[in-house]
This record gives structure tokens, C-alpha cells and sequence, in this order.
């Protein structure tokens, strides 16, 4: 009996002795599970500043596509003729309909940038929720190669951040269809939109290869949605004269309204090569709100960054109220041999970011009453209007450049006693007048313009890439300040457009980053103006 009751205790110990190591086993397994799956809070940086990258050839089979069989042969498209070269009395640029579904289709271009070879469409969602579309198809019927169409899915990218404005759901939204192919284009090609893989088309785009892969050029500026009802033509060519100074061999104007003066203009310098001249994609009426035109000027960006991506090495988007200017170079060309230097790289980035600096026609009167008087009182002026203040060491700055500024006029005063009176009554330019800027550098990402790299950039944005090929999130470099920036030319401060104007408005000075081209310019203008 006592053997018994000593046999049951010894066995309660043994079982209670195994409960709690198995408890504690599992206690210990759970922990380790739960440390090998948690994942420490991480953190969130900006868009401008995430990357990640894939090899072309890792990109290439992500993409790989996957072609639909059909049991028969889609009908041909009916393709209009479609010229986007812009007139005075051309009709509205011409967009296709997908039916059955809120897109338009503006344009088709072959993409044979990367390994893997697509056809790319540029397209509006008329909405704002593009993830509501329901499924797109390419059709790409290959010309010379039989009865055959190759029908794979497209995938959409919004050309557009949401954050930007989230003010209405009537709004029509830029986008981008992406078709991969199985095969390289080696001739024309006919291509549609279908919301089944089989079904007819109601559109249709010719595509084809390029017969020459080499560049043409390395800088063509890109012009968004010209609509200028007064006379530009005087500032229009000082600026086109200082970009070709610059470096930039073509120059893309989309238009909407010029007057008559202006497109004289722009017709002489068509005439030498130099100015292409296109419809623009949408025209502005007023029930269009700021925000939908913005949106509009990327339809105008994207066609121009395909219309180049195997002609030029850059493109350069710029209004005409803008100059990329560097500081240590005459030109861009001398500027890209400086920047791998200091840490460009275009095998990782896609564009090159260039900081801001606002110049303010109502600025550069203080410079102008200040340098026509002789009182030198350390009084510091300010503008009523926009509460400018100028500074004594700015003043001191300003006694300094009547030197340059007669230097200037000098040198056009020469030329007339050469050429003609013309010359003589030629305006200094603006790049050499205004040169009272804001004293507040825009941050990079703010009103920054930027030299995209076309063999890089998928989608363009009015001052940087919104999407690059082989990487996701922002790819850009921001240039160094001190060699190069962007000199911005405005008559005031909207607060509409630039809703920091108190703070650019608020103290100013002198900004000489442009005055090496004074002596170059002032030539260039007379040469186009007097002969």
C-alpha cells in the first residue's frame, strides 16, 4: 500500500515536472516565432526621396507580357490622319474615344528605350478615381506580316499625385497605358484600345520604329500651352536667343492663342530649324479650373518627352519666362561636363533638379530710383505694395553694377556705329536689366525646373520626372546651387500660383548669375532684330 501511494507521487512530480517544461518550451517558441516576424516601425520617408531600383533585365521579366489568344480576327481599325502640327485655323487636336469606358486617347508612341519593347498611350480618365477602370487591351496589328494581331493587357499609370488637389471629383485625369510586346517592331504598326481582348476597335494610332537610334541633339526645350493674347514678340526672342546661347538646338512650342506679332515671331525662327510648332492637346476655356490645366500642361509634357526619346538626350521643360542658367559654364553643355564631378550619375538618376530664384519686375524699381540718386543714407527702403526691403550691403551692390549695366548699352552702342540705327534703339536685356532677385532660394522640389534624361524618364511632370524607367519612387539629383540656377522672371508675386509669396517677397538683392552672358546676348538679339 505505501509503495503504492509512493509510486502515485512520484508520477505526479514526473507530470508536473513535464507540464512546466513543455509550457515553457512553448512559451520560448512562441517568443522566437514572434521575433522572427515582427518587423520594426519604419521610417517614413518622402517620395522625392525613396528609390528603388531594378536591373533593365530584371525590369525586362517583371513586364514579360502575356499575349490573349482570339478565335478570330478583330475587324481593322478605321484610322483617322492625324496632324499635330499647329496653325492659326486648325481644328481642336483630335482625341479617340475607348467606347464603353470615361477614356480618351490622345497619342501612341513605340518604346524601345529598355529590353523589354512597348507600345505607350497617352490617355485622359475622365474622373478622379483611376483604379475604378476596368480592364484595357492593345491590339497591335504589325503591317507586312500576315493576318495577325498580338492582343496583351495594358497596364495604366496615373500621370498625376493626388495629394496635389483633392478639391473635386470633375476632373479629367492624365494617364498613360503601357503595352508590352513579345516581339521588336522592324515595321509600321497599327495599334487600339479595347476593353476585350477580341472585340472590334473604334480606334487605331500608326506606330513604327525609329531608322536611327543616335541621338540628334542633346537639349530640346519642351513649351507647355502658349496663350498669349498681347504682344510677346520682343521678350519671346531674347529668350529663344538665350537658350540657343545655352545650348538648346530645338525648342517645342504647344500652342493655344498667339496674337499676330508673336507668331511672326515664332514662324522666322520656325522657318531656320531652331522652333517646332504643335496644337496644343487641350485648349483652355474658361471652365477649366487652375488645377485642370495644370493636369491639361501634362498631356502637352508627356508628348513631348515621346515625341523625343530617341531624338534628343534631354529635354528641358521651360515657360518663356524662365532661364537655366549656370553659373561657372557659358553654356549647358560645359555645366554637364562639371556635374558627374559632384555626384550626377545617369545610370542611377533620371533628371537633374535645378533650385529656383524669383526676379520681380516690382523689385528691380528699387534698384532703378536707388541708382539714379546720389543720396547714399543708410536708410533701408521699403515698397508699400509688397513690403520689400533692400539692404545696405544690397545697396552698396547696386553702386557696384552701374559699371556692368553701361558696359552693356556700350557694347550695343558699338555695334550701331557698324550695322545700322537699329541697334540704337534696342532695350537692354532682361538677363542684364533685372538683377534684383528674392532673397529666398526655393527649397529643391518648389518651382525647380530639371533636365530630364529621356532614355530614364516614364512620365514628366511640369519640374521633374513623376515616374522613371527601372525604378520606383523619385529618381532625380538636385544640381549643386553654386553651379547652376533657375533665374524665374515675374512681373509680381501671385499668391494664387505661389502661395508662399510672403516669404519671397519679404527681403531681396542683387543677383548676378546671368550678367556673363550680357555681351553674347546683346549681339545675338541685334543680329535677329536688325538684319
Amino acid at each position: 500500500m505505501c509503495s503504492t501511494r509512493k509510486g502515485i507521487r512520484v508520477t505526479k512530480y514526473l507530470l508536473a515536472g513535464v507540464t512546466v517544461f513543455c509550457v515553457s518550451w512553448i512559451a520560448c517558441v512562441n517568443e522566437w516565432n514572434a521575433r522572427s516576424h515582427w518587423n520594426p516601425p519604419q521610417r517614413r520617408y518622402s517620395t522625392m526621396k525613396t528609390i528603388v531600383a531594378y536591373s533593365e533585365g530584371k525590369q525586362a521579366e517583371m513586364d514579360r507580357p502575356s499575349p490573349v489568344t482570339c478565335d478570330r480576327l478583330p475587324d481593322y481599325p478605321v484610322i483617322p490622319e492625324i496632324n499635330r502640327t499647329w496653325s492659326p485655323h486648325a481644328a481642336e487636336a483630335l482625341w479617340q474615344r475607348v467606347e464603353g469606358t470615361p477614356v480618351s486617347l490622345y497619342a501612341a508612341y513605340y518604346d524601345e528605350r529598355a529590353p523589354q519593347h512597348y507600345v505607350r498611350v497617352l490617355a485622359i480618365f475622365h474622373g478622379r478615381n483611376l483604379s475604378s477602370l476596368e480592364d484595357l487591351y492593345c491590339q497591335t496589328r504589325v503591317l507586312h506580316d500576315g493576318d495577325s494581331v498580338e492582343v496583351v493587357a495594358a497596364k495604366p499609370l496615373e500621370i498625376w499625385w493626388q495629394d496635389w488637389d483633392k478639391s473635386t471629383n470633375e476632373v479629367e485625369t492624365p494617364f498613360l497605358l503601357s503595352c508590352p510586346l513579345t516581339e521588336p517592331l522592324n515595321n509600321r504598326a497599327d495599334v487600339s484600345i479595347v476593353t476585350e481582348p477580341c472585340d472590334n476597335p473604334t480606334n487605331g494610332f500608326h506606330i513604327g520604329p525609329k531608322t536611327n537610334n543616335n541621338y540628334q541633339r542633346s537639349f530640346t526645350i519642351c513649351v507647355k500651352d502658349m496663350n498669349f493674347q498681347k504682344d510677346i514678340s520682343s521678350s519671346l526672342i531674347e529668350w529663344i536667343e538665350t537658350n540657343r546661347l545655352l545650348g538648346a538646338e530645338v525648342i517645342d512650342f504647344y500652342i493655344d492663342s498667339v496674337n499676330k506679332n508673336t507668331e511672326a515671331t515664332l514662324r522666322r525662327y520656325q522657318s531656320q530649324g531652331l522652333v517646332r510648332l504643335f496644337q496644343v492637346p487641350i485648349k483652355n476655356t474658361a471652365r477649366r479650373s487652375l488645377w485642370q490645366r495644370r493636369r491639361d500642361h501634362l498631356v502637352s509634357y508627356n508628348d513631348c518627352l515621346y515625341r523625343n526619346i530617341l531624338e534628343t538626350e534631354f529635354i528641358v521643360p521651360l515657360d518663356v519666362d524662365e532661364v537655366l542658367v549656370p553659373k561657372i559654364t557659358n553654356n549647358w553643355h560645359g555645366l554637364l561636363k562639371r556635374l558627374p564631378l559632384q555626384g550626377w550619375d545617369p545610370h542611377h538618376h533620371s533628371a537633374i533638379l535645378v533650385r529656383n530664384v524669383f526676379f520681380f519686375d516690382f523689385m528691380q524699381h528699387l534698384y532703378k530710383n536707388n541708382k539714379t540718386s546720389n543720396n547714399r543714407n543708410r536708410v533701408k527702403l521699403y515698397m508699400k505694395r509688397d513690403d520689400v526691403r533692400i539692404d545696405d550691403e544690397v545697396l552698396n551692390e547696386i553702386v557696384d553694377l552701374h559699371s556692368t549695366e553701361k558696359e552693356s548699352n556700350k557694347h550695343i552702342t558699338e555695334m550701331g556705329k557698324d550695322e545700322n540705327d537699329c541697334t540704337n534703339n534696342l532695350d537692354l536685356p532682361k538677363l542684364s536689366r533685372n538683377i534684383v532677385s528674392s532673397a529666398t532660394i526655393s527649397p529643391i522640389g518648389y518651382y525647380s525646373k530639371s533636365f530630364m534624361l529621356t532614355r530614364k524618364v516614364l512620365t514628366a511632370f511640369n519640374h521633374y520626372p513623376l515616374a522613371s524607367i527601372g525604378a520606383t519612387g523619385f529618381t532625380g539629383w538636385a544640381a549643386p546651387y553654386k553651379e547652376v540656377q533657375l533665374n524665374h522672371y515675374k512681373e509680381t508675386c501671385n499668391f494664387t500660383m505661389v502661395p508662399e509669396c510672403a516669404q519671397y517677397v519679404k527681403r531681396s538683392r542683387i543677383d548676378r548669375s546671368a550678367l556673363h552672358l550680357s555681351r553674347r546676348l546683346a549681339r545675338a538679339i541685334a543680329n535677329t532684330i536688325c538684319k
